[in-house]
């Protein structure tokens, strides 16, 4: 039997709308009340923006994602356990493909100990438009990428999901809570991201460091969260946490 006839895999048919204007919302209060806090006058957040707003009349249109940050975590759970349960391993210790259902192991089977509840047809198309797998044959999952944030949506697709908003603004209140927030005495919530002007030449090897040892740091957070995440609205006593390792190049003011 083929195993994917029912999937669509040009994108999810059932899934909730993603709720991405009140998390772009939020990113841009959080970057402009920085930028406030940094000493920018209001006057000069206006020209910036309007220049701003005039560069993006020549970018493309992208159609709004519409995977919620809710799946995206799921995915992310389901990724974790891919990658770290030794059933799922091949003899190389890396992530083996999985037919859908079936013989063990398979992808319903990692579905149904990784988020329990969820049904493993919606999770993998919501996995493919993300492009965290591809479809192989007929029958076989292959996990391609082990970041959702980094992922690079179906057939190299541009997805402006909840999930890249809600990371960045994730990012931008830690930033927020040391410039407006943090009592005098307290230690900043990044203290220990650090920065220097490095020949280009480096740029790859600390790209590759930081892939090695970041995904090892990331990998530790996410079982821990994992073993302690709450459903929601379980109660109104939640909140969204994380941390995360990344890399960025800037180039030289002027050059």
């Amino acid at each position: 039997m083929d195993k994917l006839n029912h999937i669509n895999v040009d994108g999810p048919a059932s899934m909730p709308e993603s709720n991405t204007l009140p998390s772009a919302q939020l990113l841009l209060h959080r970057a402009f009340r920085i930028m406030r806090g940094c000493g920018v006058s209001a006057s000069q957040l206006a020209a910036m923006s309007q220049r701003a707003l005039d560069e993006l009349q020549t970018l493309p249109e992208v159609s709004r994602g519409n995977i919620t940050a809710r799946q995206a975590l799921t995915c992310c759970d389901v990724i974790l356990k891919w990658r770290r349960d030794c059933h799922f391993l091949n003899s190389e210790g890396q992530p083996q493909s999985l037919v859908v259902d079936g013989h063990s192991p398979s992808f319903s089977e990692l579905v149904e100990l990784a988020a329990r509840g969820s049904k493993p047809s919606e999770l993998l198309e919501i996995m493919v438009q993300l492009g965290v797998v591809r479809i192989v044959d007929s029958s076989t999952v292959e996990l391609i990428s082990t970041s959702v944030v980094a992922c690079p949506g179906k057939e190299a697709s541009t997805i402006a999901s909840e999930s890249v908003l809600e990371h960045i603004c994730g990012f931008l209140g830690s930033v927020e809570y040391n410039v407006f927030d943090k009592p005098s005495r307290a230690k900043g919530k990044f203290e220990r991201a650090c920065y220097a002007w490095v020949p280009r030449k480096y740029v790859p090897v600390l790209e590759q460091l930081v892939n090695n040892r970041g995904q090892d740091f990331v990998d530790v957070i996410d079982e821990w969260l994992s073993r302690r995440s709450a459903a929601v609205p379980a109660t109104d006593d939640l909140v969204l946490v994380g941390a995360g390792a990344y890399v960025f190049v800037r180039e030289r003011l002027g050059s």
